[in-house]
């Protein structure tokens, strides 16, 4: 089979031409696969990390990603498609054939995967390192022993209140 979009259309090959069109699809399937799963390793490491807060704007930035990701497609689509016309000109320059398979969807396919393999992972890290080394705390609990108490129930309050105001906002 070959990937010639234009030259299906033109022979009426409707049935090969929804074929390649499928192909586009399902590489597009996977580029949303991606960025749901984005999505569920996000939201996973909000909560690890204590900070998961449901809102209209975070939603809508992944919105707005997924948006700027279809439109790389899209246009890459639309490169495969105009170029898929110079394959019949591989008699001429035989670099043409390279056009045979959507190159463009596929190298626009790769960069998302891309993308979102490195958000996965950063997600993936988040909340599972150590913030402060052993001997940090050490150092820190040691100062603070040397505080008096009622420093540190001032400290305290001073917390309790900060994250009372968290909620609250």
């Amino acid at each position: 089979m070959q990937l010639l979009f234009i030259q299906s259309l033109l022979d009426g090959d409707y049935r090969t031409f929804f074929i390649k069109l499928i192909i586009i699809l399902s590489l597009w399937l996977v580029a949303v696969l991606a960025t749901l799963i984005d999505l569920k390793t996000g939201i996973n490491a909000s909560k690890r990390l204590g900070n998961f807060k449901t809102t209209s704007s975070g939603l809508r930035q992944t919105l707005k990603k997924d948006f700027q990701y279809f439109t790389l497609l899209i246009v890459a689509f639309l490169f495969d498609f105009v170029f898929s016309y110079l394959t019949s000109l591989t008699d001429v320059i035989s670099l043409f054939a390279l056009f045979k398979v959507p190159l463009f969807t596929i190298t626009s396919v790769i960069i998302v995967l891309a993308i979102e393999g490195i958000s996965i992972k950063e997600n993936l890290e988040k909340g599972r390192k150590e913030i402060i080394s052993p001997d940090m705390m050490n150092k820190a609990l040691d100062i603070i022993g040397e505080l008096g108490d009622d420093k540190i129930k001032a400290i305290a309050q001073i917390l309790k209140n900060n994250k009372k105001n968290d909620r609250l906002s």
